[in-house]
């Protein structure tokens, strides 16, 4: 299953996206306990940005209907973080690679995790896991 970081973290202005990527967990989770009896495995992969020609579209996007909404400076913010993602995210190939490992290795983990930014993902986990248990 094609997952993404954002699968197990709620981002601030993508919350259809994380639903979504949420949802893949849920079922990737749920499939992989009803398949190993069989002796199927379930494995998630879930890249962070990857360096795509939909990064690009945000220069696209009017933000005239945002432009009385509290979240407009906010939008206004990632437009020039999509501009930054599109020059370092992943290449497609770094992605194949892992699912190609993934497919063939005889005892695959879980879950792959790839990300350009691999210190602030371990640091998102590291907090999100330390505000869960108060």
């Amino acid at each position: 299953m094609i997952s993404s970081v954002s699968g197990t973290n709620g981002n601030p202005l993508l919350s259809p996206y994380c639903t979504s990527k949420h949802a893949i967990e849920g079922l990737s989770e749920s499939l992989r306990r009803e398949f190993m009896r069989f002796g199927i495995d379930v494995i998630v992969v879930a890249p962070g940005a990857v360096k795509t020609p939909i990064w690009d579209k945000a220069d696209e996007i009017d933000m005239t209907a945002y432009s009385s909404s509290p979240f407009l400076p906010a939008l206004e913010a990632d437009t020039g973080l999509y501009a930054e993602i599109a020059e370092t995210g992943l290449p497609a190939e770094k992605i194949g690679e892992v699912i190609h490992e993934a497919l063939t290795l005889p005892g695959p983990k879980v879950r792959y995790e790839i990300s350009p930014e691999s210190f602030r993902m371990l640091m998102m986990r590291t907090l999100r896991s330390a505000c869960s248990t108060g």
